[in-house]
């Protein structure tokens, strides 16, 4: 016998909350200074898409979620290893409080930020 429980009405989550949930896991993510800001030429090409602070959410006609985020390393990280730490942060956040799969996270690297003290010798 199947366990079925019956829904008793429609549960929606707005695109904000997706993004909200994306940015901190990313500033959870070791090695990752700060967001970076959408680069303008990228940010006109997705005027109607869900966006703030560093991340572009692409809601697919078919109910596919796919993340553009831009970021910020620290200095002395393995900047590849640092990004496929992201995306599966992301991806397993979106996942364990939504429930929806994750179809892509494509992780930028805008920069690498030092300290004051570093870069100036």
């Amino acid at each position: 016998m199947e366990n079925v429980q019956e829904s008793i009405g429609r549960i929606e989550v707005a695109p904000d909350v997706l993004v909200t949930i994306a940015h901190f896991a990313t500033l959870r993510v070791e090695g990752v200074a700060k967001m970076a800001p959408i680069p303008a030429d990228v940010a006109r090409l997705f005027r109607r898409e869900s966006r703030q602070s560093g991340i572009l959410l692409n809601l697919t006609e078919d109910n596919k979620v796919k993340f553009n985020i831009y970021v910020i390393m620290s200095p002395h990280v393995n900047i590849m290893e640092t990004s496929k730490r992201l995306q599966t942060a992301v991806a397993e956040a979106i996942d364990t409080m939504v429930g929806i799969s994750v179809e892509a996270v494509n992780v930028h690297v805008e920069d690498v930020v030092y300290a004051q003290e570093e870069s100036t010798d």
